[in-house]
């Protein structure tokens, strides 16, 4: 059982990280956003978007495995 925590609590704590780490692309990519005009723009765009899937979808998994105590 206590192996089972600790795994638990390892996939928590990497799951929070990797929500830090795409929120801080997700802030850059923004700038990027507010920075870029033109052709490049788009591009920025549909990053912009997949960012924020990816923020979505790591913030999902951290809430699941915050129900695992």
């Amino acid at each position: 059982m206590q192996g089972d925590q600790t795994q638990i609590g390892e996939r928590r704590e990497t799951a929070g990280e990797l929500f830090a780490l795409l929120a801080v692309a997700q802030k850059l990519g923004r700038r990027l956003g507010y920075e870029t005009h033109g052709e490049e723009y788009d591009a920025v765009r549909d990053l912009n978007e997949l960012l924020h899937q990816a923020c979505e979808k790591a913030d999902l998994i951290q809430q699941t495995l915050t129900k695992f105590r």
